[in-house]
C-alpha cells in the first residue's frame, strides 16, 4: 500500500480526545478504485499512534478530487471516473 515514506517530524496532529501525536513523516499510497484502476494520494501523514486511517477532505479538494457525502455513503470523483466510493 505504501509508495514510499519519507521521515521527518512534520508537526503534530490533534486527535479527538485533544492528545497530540506526532506526524513521523510522509508518504505516497495507492487507492484501488472501483473500476480497478489506481490513485495515487500524495503528502499522506504517518501518525504512528493512530488507529484508523484518515483522508483529509481538504487535501483531497486541493488535489483536484471532487468529494460527495450523502447520507452514509462517501464518494471520490475526479472528473467523470468514481475513485473511491
Amino acid at each position: 500500500m505504501f509508495n514510499s515514506l519519507l521521515v521527518k517530524e512534520e508537526g503534530t496532529f490533534k486527535m479527538v480526545d485533544d492528545s497530540a501525536c506526532k506526524v513521523i513523516g510522509t508518504k505516497t499510497i495507492n487507492i484501488t478504485g472501483r473500476d480497478g484502476t489506481l490513485c495515487a494520494l500524495k503528502v499522506v501523514w504517518y501518525i504512528l499512534e493512530a488507529r484508523y486511517n484518515l483522508i483529509s477532505i481538504r487535501v483531497l479538494d486541493s488535489e483536484g478530487y471532487q468529494v460527495q457525502v450523502q447520507h452514509i455513503i462517501f464518494m471520490v470523483n475526479q472528473g467523470d471516473r468514481v475513485v473511491v466510493e
